[in-house]
């Protein structure tokens, strides 16, 4: 009985696996925190932001809300705040389309 139990607990957990799989590896290339991107332009009566890879490659366009939240070095901040080329890691929402979340770094010269 016991090994029925293991075997049924393996199978699941394999299963599992080639579920999620797929979905993770989804969700890597909307934007989930960790891919590090710069940030090419920011269109503010539009509520738009793109962004490029760090090589300055795989150019991407997303749409913001009124509720997008924006930090910048982990403090709040506006959309106004951001400017071209600070780093930002971003959470999106809608299929990959909206962030839902923008976090910035700004390591220009002057900053407290």
């Amino acid at each position: 009985m016991n090994r029925h139990i293991s075997y049924l607990a393996i199978a699941t957990g394999v299963v599992f696996i080639f579920v999620c799989s797929p979905t993770l590896a989804k969700m890597a290339k909307e934007g989930k925190p960790g891919n590090e991107m710069k940030l090419v332009s920011i269109d503010l009566p539009n509520s738009k932001i793109t962004v490029s890879d760090a090589a300055g490659k795989n150019v991407a366009t997303y749409k913001l809300t009124s509720l997008t939240k924006v930090t910048v070095n982990g403090q709040p901040a506006k959309l106004s705040d951001l400017h071209r080329g600070m780093h930002v890691d971003l959470s999106v929402i809608q299929g990959g389309k909206t962030a839902d979340k923008i976090d910035a770094t700004d390591s220009s010269p002057g900053q407290k």
